[in-house]
Parts: C-alpha cells; sequence; structure tokens
C-alpha cells in the first residue's frame, strides 16, 4: 500500500509490526524476497511520499529525506555546496539504473559495513531523523547503524531524512572508492574525509571516516587528533595515515585480505589527506 502521509505510514508500521516492511527503491528488499529472507505480509511503498523526497537547507543543516533517490542527490546543488564528497560517492555507485532507483534511507538501512553513502555523512556528522508512534527522534549516523545489517531504528519507527549541519565555505571534503574492477563494484576499501584550514595553513578540524574495514563505517578518532592544531607536513600526514590503518578493523573475505585492506587504508588515507591540505584542492568541484 501506498500511504498518503507519514502518521499513517507509522500508524500502518504500528498495526502490521514484524510482518511489515518499507519499499523505496526496492534495490535491497527486492532481494531480500526473492531469496526468502524477507517475506513480509505488508509493503509500504514510501517511494512517492512527499515528506519524505526532499532536498532543503534549513536552520543551517542540509536536510536529504530518506526517499530521495541517488540521482536526485547526485543532481543536487544543495548537496553539491554543502558536501561535495557526497556527490563523488553517488556518482560511484554501482550502475545508473540502479542511482536511478536506489534511495538514500535505503543505503543507510541496509547497514553494509561498504555502503558508499556512509562515509560522507560521517565525516560531515550527519544524524539520522525518525519518525514513529512515539514522536520524531535524532540518532547520530555513527550510533545508527550498530552491526553488519543492524541498525537502532525501532520496529514501528521509519528513517524521515538525514540531516548535515553546514559546514563552513572553507571545508574541503573528499571520497575515495577502492574497488576490484572500475564499475559496478561494491567497495573493498571506502573513506571520506572532511577539512577546515587555518589561514596560517595549521588544521583547524579533520574527520576521517573509513568504510569496508571494521563491521560499521568508522571515524578515525586517533588519526584525525594528529593532525588537529598542526601543520599538515608530509611527516604529520604519513603518521595519520598509518594510524588510521591501525584503528580499522578489517576481514580477510572474497575480496581482499586484512592486511591488505589495511594497507590499502593507508596509502589511499595519505593520498587523500595530501589532496584535503594541499592548495591543490582549492575548488575541485565535486571533490573539493
Amino acid at each position: 500500500m501506498r500511504p498518503a502521509s507519514v502518521e499513517e505510514l507509522v500508524g500502518g508500521l504500528a498495526a502490521a509490526a514484524a510482518e511489515a516492511a518499507v519499499l523505496a527503491g526496492g534495490t535491497d528488499l527486492h532481494v531480500k524476497m526473492r531469496i526468502g529472507k524477507m517475506q513480509p505480509r505488508v509493503l509500504f511503498d514510501i517511494s512517492e511520499l512527499e515528506p519524505l523526497r526532499r532536498i532543503r537547507v534549513q536552520d543551517g543543516r542540509l536536510h536529504i529525506g530518506a526517499a530521495v533517490r541517488m540521482t536526485e542527490i547526485a543532481a543536487s546543488q544543495e548537496v553539491r555546496r554543502a558536501l561535495p564528497a557526497m556527490v563523488s560517492a553517488v556518482n560511484e555507485m554501482s550502475s545508473r539504473q540502479i542511482r536511478n532507483r536506489a534511495t538514500l534511507g535505503g543505503n543507510i538501512v541496509t547497514a553494509s559495513p561498504a555502503a558508499d553513502a556512509v562515509p560522507p555523512l560521517l565525516a560531515a556528522d550527519a544524524v539520522v531523523v525518525l519518525v514513529g508512534p512515539e514522536g520524531d527522534r535524532e540518532v547520530a549516523l555513527a550510533d545508527f547503524v550498530v552491526g553488519p545489517g543492524r541498525t537502532a531504528k525501532r520496529p514501528s519507527e521509519v528513517v524521515a531524512e538525514v540531516a548535515v549541519p553546514v559546514g563552513a565555505m572553507s571545508r574541503r571534503s573528499q571520497f575515495v572508492k577502492i574497488g576490484r574492477r572500475k564499475a559496478q563494484a561494491i567497495s573493498v576499501v571506502n573513506l571520506a574525509g572532511c577539512v577546515e584550514m587555518e589561514v596560517d595553513g595549521r588544521v583547524r578540524d579533520l574527520r576521517i571516516a573509513l568504510g569496508a574495514v571494521a563491521p560499521t563505517a568508522m571515524r578515525a578518532h586517533r588519526a584525525e587528533a594528529v593532525l588537529r592544531g598542526r601543520r599538515p607536513s608530509a611527516g604529520n600526514l604519513r603518521e595519520a595515515a598509518a594510524i588510521a590503518a591501525q584503528e580499522c578493523r578489517p576481514i580477510s573475505d572474497i575480496r581482499a585480505t586484512a592486511d591488505g585492506r589495511r594497507r590499502l587504508v593507508e596509502a589511499w588515507t595519505l593520498r587523500m589527506l595530501q589532496t584535503l591540505t594541499g592548495p591543490a584542492s582549492v575548488g575541485r568541484g565535486a571533490d573539493q
């Protein structure tokens, strides 16, 4: 069924309880239903539910509705201005056909450790806005995804949107994806960074988010601390990249070994930091 409002959706989810599922883009849900992993009795189609289809900047935050499709995010001027790394991440996701259907809410709720949308949002201090029978609540994205396939969403709640603080104009951000091939690949490692620089060349603030190297996407807090308040010398950048590799907790699977992932994290974190803190990064469009 297609609920006419968010209130009707929440009421329906509460009534159907564990027998319900939410359909947005369906790129993951259809697969799970086909292999028998999920067999919901009631499907709530939110793909055209207008309150969940908006992108807007309001009260100092960028709001992206849960049912906004990836192609719409990539085309959004609001997203390009506030979080250019997100545009880079979206453009490297799967195929054009999938991006035309896949939604931001679905990418987050699926809770894949390799989800490409999560690192740029995590680096930007995103929060997940949930609506349920008891009202609205916000959960930091860092706390929302609690493990592979698991989130902090309650059964009768729905993800309404993701909100990101609009950063200073001086903030630079970048997304990096490493896969086994150049297109339509699941990330072996993905990472995102945001940096703000002081006028004297020191790092004012830095965020490093790593994906596909732990049970959930993670912030490299110790690596960030190495550079805050310091000049990005070659030695400092190498130290931060090495610590990021130590912080992650990768596994070995069919795509890469744990040691291989650590080496990729160190090498690509260093390259990303060199880009973000160097003068060549100014004015780089979607990877600014």
